[in-house]
């Protein structure tokens, strides 16, 4: 087994075409069909370490690198300022361990028609820049997906940037924009039915044009075209809302499956339909937050061989299997056991470590991915001599603990909270940690040690 960590895209396309290697970068699905069997490969190719992760606007045109995080797609000013349906998407993937992971790249690539990220970017109609021996191209978005887990790439391309045009139609002054999802819980979830939905106004209030996008309803990312045809040169009113929630339930073509029947996706895709028709007053992408970004460059390392990283604040050197999940490697060759292994697909949390300060499920993480990263684990968070850190004495004080297990995965996750906020809502704590899973507590005691962990900020280091 080889890890390749190429610094261009041309090298990595060169060895896509010498070795047939498995591409990765987040890794949050690649990882989870390995430990499932379902996918095998002598070979990687690591594409984070290219510069891919970059986002700027244009005159009219935004430019997202394949490699941006759905985290910083969520609060990037230029996504929420220009394109706030793809902010809103990004912020409603998973859980915050897998927004800091999964790429916009791999939710396009992975070709899913329940994908969050894509269906916000349907509605925006992008150009997708692909890479590979012949040099490079673009496929429109409408041309890209061939069905569940198929695209129009070939094996040895690769998806390096998506291009979309913030451009009003033309006589267009008002647009209308919304984002909704539906899953049987509020994270975690892959959508029983999305919806993204643009109108545009003129200035007496006919629709001049409109784009609608709906996912988990089609066996690819799905526009209602002919609905869209269909409230042209209309004036929105409730007669003309519900016409075209009629036009959207019927048009759409979903399968019953564990997570919800046909009609009622059907159902439910008509109701989303009808909210975005019928919200007048605003329209427009709320409580989103941005977050001063900077393109941070990848990691310098060598681009095979074994990896140097650093650990809980110390320089390490792992030899070995470097296909292995990160959290086999921080147990089983670290003796780092404070890490749990859960569930094993990023549902749990148990696992949660941070790297380069940004919690993740370490055991949707390979090992290779590591190199000249920071990892911290809850080893590393304790205070001097073994003291309990502030997170840690505040899970005691507040009686968070009952069996433990699912403790440290918490205990990183509100770590890095605490570190980036200086107060915080009941919700903003319910949203950080989200991603982890408790059986025994409730949650209510754990929230409870975050906000006392908050409340002594500042008398002890972190």
């Amino acid at each position: 087994m080889t890890y390749y960590r190429p610094r261009t895209v041309q090298r990595a396309v060169k060895l896509l075409q010498e070795t047939k290697a498995r591409v990765v970068s987040g890794g949050t699905d690649l990882v989870v069909r390995m430990e499932k069997g379902m996918v095998e490969s002598e070979h990687f190719v690591d594409i984070s370490y290219l510069e891919l992760n970059h986002i700027s606007i244009s005159g009219d045109t935004v430019t997202i690198g394949s490699g941006v995080t759905m985290a910083t797609l969520a609060t990037h000013p230029v996504i929420t300022g220009h394109l706030p349906i793809l902010a809103m998407a990004a912020r409603d993937v998973a859980a915050p361990q897998i927004r800091t992971r999964a790429t916009i790249g791999g939710n396009i690539v992975n070709a899913s028609p329940a994908a969050d990220g894509v269906c916000g970017l349907s509605v925006h109609d992008p150009l997708f820049t692909v890479v590979g021996p012949s040099g490079s191209r673009q496929i429109a978005f409408q041309d890209f997906f061939k069905s569940p887990g198929r695209t129009a790439m070939n094996p040895e391309e690769i998806l390096t940037e998506i291009n979309i045009s913030t451009a009003l139609p033309q006589g267009a002054v008002r647009e209308l924009t919304h984002w909704f999802k539906h899953g049987n819980r509020l994270a975690q979830v892959i959508s029983v039915v999305a919806f993204a939905g643009r109108t545009f106004l003129d200035a007496n209030g006919t629709v001049v044009s409109a784009r609608y996008g709906v996912a988990s309803v089609a066996p690819v990312p799905y526009r209602v075209r002919d609905a869209e045809a269909l409230i042209q040169g209309k004036v929105l009113n409730s007669q003309v809302a519900g016409e075209i929630a009629e036009a959207v339930g019927k048009s759409v073509t979903p399968i019953d499956d564990l997570r919800g029947s046909a009609s009622y996706r059907r159902h439910i895709a008509a109701i989303m339909a009808k909210r975005h028709l019928t919200d007048f007053a605003d329209g427009r992408g709320t409580n989103l937050k941005s977050t001063e970004s900077k393109n941070i460059a990848p990691p310098q390392c060598p681009e095979e061989g074994a990896i140097t990283f650093t650990l809980n604040g110390e320089a390490v050197t792992y030899p070995g299997d470097q296909s292995l999940r990160l959290l086999d490697v921080l147990r089983d060759h670290f003796g780092l056991t404070g890490t749990k292994n859960g569930c094993g697909e990023g549902e749990c949390g148990a696992c949660t470590v941070l790297v380069d300060g940004e919690p993740v499920n370490a055991c949707m993480v390979l090992a290779g991915n590591a190199a000249g990263r920071s990892v911290t684990t809850i080893e590393g968070i304790t205070a001097p001599k073994g003291v309990p850190g502030l997170v840690q004495q505040a899970f005691v004080d507040a009686g968070a603990v009952q069996c433990g297990f699912c403790i440290p995965g918490f205990e990183m996750s509100a770590h890095h909270f605490i570190q980036n906020h200086t107060s915080a809502s009941d919700l903003e704590i319910r949203e950080a940690i989200s991603g982890n899973l408790c059986r025994c507590t409730g949650y209510m005691k754990i929230i409870e040690a975050v906000e006392l962990a908050m409340e002594r900020k500042g008398k002890v280091n972190l």
